[in-house]
């Protein structure tokens, strides 16, 4: 953008830096300023190299946000292709199944048993993709699910109303990764899981009154999360002081793609 030098020239000059011939900037002083022309090349080399810094700060601020938006698209498709492959199997291969031990009810029953079984094992992959409450009612009907299956109380509190897929996706994901992790280190008695919105980020908090000295860096799991959660513009933590309990934290922006 242009901007006028100063009208008063008995006092100040301007001295124009210069890129390929064309101005970029001009330092505007006092007009005894640069009686020293040492002065004025070492002026002139340090405004140079700022607006050099300027000009790759610049560069690198593009790039990291041109990155950002590369992984929420990654993780936008990939929630995407995560529902359609279980709406294939749930549509498709659930159902097929259903049919083919209809069928073999009457012939061979041991194996129509054993494609029932098959049926069920297909039928726990499609909830791994996709929870079907989670499709069908959102975080508070996907996450009283998972409190029934915990093996210990779990008080759940989650907002009834929808969320972005890929939003809802992430933080039933964090909860179900959590609550996975109580059952197996925590030795908990009872277990807290609060979801609900705030400033316009999702927010959930598992905590547990277990035994504490969770290391997020030392499991898969939610370091896996973790990276889900940030490219989505979000935030997770863990603080698991020992003898204390453990305390996850995740907020996703609502907005998220």
């Amino acid at each position: 953008m242009p901007i006028g030098l100063a009208a008063d020239t008995s006092t100040r000059r301007a001295t124009l830096i210069l890129d390929d011939g064309a101005p970029v900037a001009a330092l505007v002083h006092d007009a005894a300023t640069f009686v020293d022309a040492a002065l004025e090349r070492a002026a002139v080399a340090a405004t140079r190299t700022a607006l050099e810094n300027a000009s790759l700060h610049g560069e690198v601020a593009a790039r990291v946000e041109e990155l950002e938006a590369s992984a929420r698209r990654l993780v936008t498709a990939g929630d995407a292709e995560r529902r359609r492959l279980a709406r294939t199997v749930e549509e498709q291969g659930e159902r097929r199944l259903a049919g083919v031990a209809s069928l073999l009810a009457d012939v061979e029953p041991a194996l129509a048993q054993e494609t029932a079984d098959a049926r069920v094992e297909l039928g726990r992959f499609a909830a791994g993709l996709r929870p079907r409450r989670l499709a069908i009612e959102g975080l508070s009907g996907a996450l009283d699910d998972l409190a029934r299956h915990a093996g210990r109380p779990v008080d759940v509190r989650a907002p009834g109303r929808r969320f972005a897929g890929v939003v809802e996706a992430t933080i039933f994901f964090v909860c179900s990764e959590a609550l996975a992790n109580v059952t197996k280190h925590a030795g908990a008695a009872t277990v807290r899981l609060d979801v609900a919105e705030r400033d316009g980020r999702l927010v959930a908090e598992i905590r547990d009154d277990g035994a504490g000295g969770a290391d997020a860096a030392a499991g898969s799991g939610l370091r896996g999360l973790a990276d889900r959660v940030e490219a989505l513009g979000g935030t997770l933590a863990v603080v698991s002081a020992r003898g204390a309990g453990t305390t996850v934290r995740a907020e996703v922006p609502v907005t998220a793609p």
